[in-house]
């Protein structure tokens, strides 16, 4: 019953905090959406680039333009001033160079000299280099072709091998791999950021205002003192996930690439294993917050304090993104490395193991019951000091 009144006070308290509800509106109905979209129009301009060509000199070299065409590629003339506009990054896409004397020397059998000109200080214009050479070696393959043919020898004495690309996964699932990358980071730093303004203020907050020692003079014990400052922060975090979560269905309408939003499935059991997985790990979460935060004197020093897990937590999830091969074992006893790893996985559609699941809740029920032991003994130590 103590830990119950110690809850309303505490979810009351964390309310009215217009700092952790502006955190709680932005991330919670906010976050997701903002996030869908920028992705859509991201991978929109990534289509569209590869739907068009810049060349300077197209009218020298009718054969390969024409070759281009064929691919499904729109031409468009590049101004002479392209190098400024490169430079400027006016230009997102490479500019195809053609030489005046292109037919001439095409027609006499010798190979004219074509350049692929990027900035290399724009990193747009780089990215459309590869496929602009993929084109040019298709038209070389495809005239070596026709002038074997016309000599009455087949094409295929050019191929030693042939070579075929069998993928495993459906090939949409690349098209969205960078969302389903990104997508459990957005959802973890939403749990370190909600809650952390709400853990200060019930804990640091209260020390700076001086109301920390009287509330622990009252004959309660600590635990139940942590108990319920805990389950405020931690309702208000799980409330703000679940949320987070079932924005996704109404953010999707807001994803303009086909490819994109076909490739992106997602459904309500989906999400419901979202929460799931995501679920014990804010709870964790709301408990090392408060038990940072208690350490410091004023909301400032506790603010800082638990900033540092904000810039921990980003460094974790860069590993499961730079390892290669399968996840080590370790993946599953490490914090937010587990839970990132799993929902790329769901997201994935891949079938998760009993011991995947329940080796990270158990580490976090360990963060959560020894972070609240050290809050309840410090709440203690502070009121005797």
């Amino acid at each position: 019953m103590m830990i119950w009144e110690i809850f309303k006070k505490e979810w009351v308290d964390s309310l009215r905090d217009k700092r952790t509800m502006l955190v709680v509106i932005l991330s919670s109905l906010m976050g997701m959406p903002f996030f869908l979209f920028i992705s859509s129009e991201a991978y929109s301009r990534m289509d569209e680039q590869k739907r068009f060509i810049r060349v300077v000199g197209a009218q020298y070299a009718p054969e390969l333009i024409n070759y281009i065409a064929r691919q499904g590629f729109e031409i468009k003339a590049a101004g002479a001033d392209y190098a400024k506009k490169l430079h400027s990054k006016e230009y997102t896409e490479p500019v195809l160079l053609l030489p005046q004397n292109f037919a001439r020397l095409y027609a006499a059998g010798i190979a004219p000299k074509v350049e692929i000109v990027s900035d290399l200080a724009n990193k747009d214009t780089q990215m459309g280099v590869r496929p602009i050479k993929v084109l040019l070696q298709g038209f070389m393959q495809e005239q070596a072709g026709l002038n074997l043919s016309l000599r009455g020898i087949s094409a295929e004495i050019l191929s030693v091998i042939k070579v075929e690309e069998r993928h495993l996964s459906r090939a949409q699932n690349q098209q969205s791999a960078g969302l389903k990358e990104m997508l459990p980071f957005m959802f973890i730093m939403t749990l370190l950021g909600v809650g952390m303004y709400a853990a200060i203020d019930t804990s640091a907050g209260e020390r700076e205002r001086g109301s920390l020692e009287p509330l622990m003079m009252n004959p309660v014990s600590s635990w139940h003192f942590a108990l319920g400052k805990w389950a405020a922060v931690g309702t208000l975090t799980v409330c703000v996930l679940f949320f987070n979560v079932m924005s996704i269905f109404p953010s999707l309408f807001l994803i303009k690439n086909e490819v994109l939003k076909i490739a992106f499935q997602f459904s309500i059991k989906d999400a419901f294993v979202f929460l799931a997985v995501l679920c014990p790990l804010a709870l964790a979460i709301a408990a090392l917050q408060i038990a940072v935060a208690i350490n410091g004197k004023s909301h400032k020093e506790a603010q800082a304090r638990n900033s540092m897990l904000m810039l921990l937590a980003p460094l974790a999830l860069v590993i499961g993104m730079l390892k290669q091969g399968a996840d080590p074992v370790w993946f599953s006893w490490t914090p937010l490395l587990a839970q990132n790893q799993l929902i790329i996985k769901i997201l994935n559609g891949e079938t998760l193991s009993l011991a995947e699941v329940l080796i990270p809740v158990l580490v976090c029920v360990v963060i959560l019951l020894a972070s609240l032991s050290y809050t309840a003994q410090k709440m203690r130590r502070v009121v005797m000091h």
